[in-house]
């Protein structure tokens, strides 16, 4: 699989995550726990600033957590049953069968994903879970239908960076050794602008513009509020519509 740039190392897109980052990690890894058979040592991987890491420990008692960016992790959020350490996703510092669950939020498509695969494997007892999951920005706006050509001229001025974007599902989950589990709906999220601005510079099409030095996080901030005052009139909240997915891998 080919190597994909992750632009969320960077000082500057750490610090834009640890403040727009919203927390819908609990929201999600409460469907985890029925599929759970030990609940003693967890591993968030690419645990960025602890969002993910912090949730987990609310499900099992010791939790490592990792991530390739230094800078993210000097943002990380304290927790005194999670441990950070920097470490890429295709080579953990674990012992081998110690697992009990693994998670990854919103980070599987930059992985090389047969590595990881691999890796986690090695890393789980039999039975044990990983758990890969996500919340997606639909780029709707509950009662607001003219959102979505916002959402549209966003994207194309600021493009998707390229990640692996190949389907994963239920064969290449058994060849890697996981029996595969699926779950997706939507829910709703409330925000403020200043929330939905400080959200939406977390993106990677954000992140990607800064770093190539198209655009100053000001200067995309300030393109952001002005498009989004209107649909803001009169309210101090709106609910954004988001589209969670959780994939259940259990070692076989």
């Amino acid at each position: 699989m080919s190597t994909v740039h992750n632009p969320f190392a960077t000082a500057d897109a750490a610090e834009r995550y640890a403040a727009g980052r919203p927390a819908f990690h609990p929201l999600v890894l409460s469907r985890l726990a029925p599929h759970l058979k030990g609940r003693d040592l967890g591993a968030d991987v690419a645990c960025g600033t602890g969002l993910s890491s912090v949730s987990l420990a609310e499900l099992v008692a010791e939790v490592r957590a990792f991530d390739a960016s230094a800078a993210m992790l000097v943002q990380a959020a304290p927790h005194p049953r999670v441990t950070y350490a920097q470490a890429p996703a295709e080579a953990l510092p674990l012992e081998t069968g110690k697992l009990d669950v693994m998670t990854v939020a919103q980070a599987f498509h930059w992985f090389d994903r047969a590595a990881f695969l691999s890796e986690a494997r090695r890393t789980l007892k039999p039975g044990g879970v990983l758990a890969l999951y996500d919340d997606f920005f639909l780029g709707e706006m509950e009662g607001q239908p003219d959102f979505g050509a916002f959402a549209k001229t966003y994207m194309a001025r600021y493009p998707t960076p390229p990640r692996h974007r190949e389907p994963f599902g239920e064969a290449e989950a058994r060849a890697a050794g996981f029996s595969f589990h699926e779950e997706r709906w939507k829910h709703p999220l409330a925000l403020t602008q200043s929330q939905l601005v400080a959200y939406l510079l977390t993106h990677s099409n954000t992140l990607a513009a800064t770093e190539s030095g198209a655009a100053t996080p000001n200067e995309i901030a300030a393109w952001l509020n002005g498009q989004l005052a209107p649909f803001y009139a009169g309210a101090q909240t709106r609910n954004m519509v988001y589209g969670a997915m959780l994939t259940v891998l259990k070692r076989m």
